[in-house]
């Protein structure tokens, strides 16, 4: 997977709606006071990305640095089911061969070579991505859609609280695929539930303390810590055309590059 360094991101133009009245109403200016500053432009601290788009230890740094590439912590049926997919080497190595993508699915998203911006709001917290994909965190109350009207998505869907500057999320109905590119042979039930717990560490660093409960697939909860970086020298975003900058054709089952 090939990315540049600063590659733009969406520019998001957010209408917010008004709390019991006017939006610049005395009770929405309390509500936006209490809410912490998350601006800026923030990276996955796992891509440290030099100019050329590329990890400075290449994959081997990649492999070190990645948390959902580990193996999750399955119960024995699904173990069983991650041991035999992992023996097909060959399937394995054609999967990363040819692997290029302008999405991700979550969790996978939070983990990408990708930049974001956090918009947050007293309604909702966005988490906007170069990919052009954005994260709902709904923090006004509501629950989770009823079972007859909710269906797995890649994002799946998140509502989300406050514990003072910590973001609560809670996402469930995750559609059911490979947790995460690199990680081909793991996967989670659709089933699987997901908290987050956000907050700034320092004004250069976000933390995400994510824990992954499957009643399907795993034997106990799977606990991962990732961490972002705040993006230098970046004041603006960009929205960022994929599929017409793409210069990784696959040509005779290999991932190439394409002088611009």
């Amino acid at each position: 997977m090939f990315s540049r360094r600063f590659a733009p991101i969406l520019f998001l133009t957010v209408l917010v709606p008004s709390v019991h009245g006017a939006s610049n109403s005395a009770a929405r200016v309390r509500a936006f006071a209490s809410l912490p500053d998350w601006s800026g432009v923030w990276l996955s601290a796992a891509w440290p990305l030099e100019v050329s788009g590329r990890v400075p230890g290449g994959e081997a740094q990649l492999k070190e640095m990645l948390q959902l590439i580990r193996p999750p912590p399955y119960n024995a049926t699904w173990q069983a089911r991650y041991d035999e997919a992992m023996k097909d080497t060959a399937a394995l190595a054609a999967r990363s061969a040819t692997f290029k993508a302008c999405t991700r699915s979550f969790p996978a998203l939070m983990e990408g070579p990708w930049v974001f911006q956090v918009v947050v709001l007293p309604e909702e917290t966005l988490l906007v991505f170069e990919s052009n994909q954005v994260r709902h965190v709904y923090t006004d109350g509501r629950a989770h859609p009823p079972d007859d009207e909710i269906w797995p998505t890649r994002l799946g869907d998140s509502v989300g609280r406050w514990e003072g500057d910590t973001l609560i999320i809670d996402t469930i109905a995750r559609k059911q695929e490979p947790v995460a590119p690199r990680a081909w042979a793991s996967t989670l039930s659709e089933r699987a539930h997901f908290t987050e717990r956000l907050r700034m560490i320092d004004p250069s660093q976000l933390e995400d303390r994510l824990t992954i409960e499957d009643p399907i697939a795993l034997a106990h909860p799977w606990h991962i810590t990732l961490t972002f970086k705040r993006v230098a020298g970046v004041n603006r975003a960009i929205e960022y055309d994929c599929a017409e900058n793409d210069r990784n054709p696959v040509v005779d089952g290999k991932l190439v590059i394409t002088p611009p």
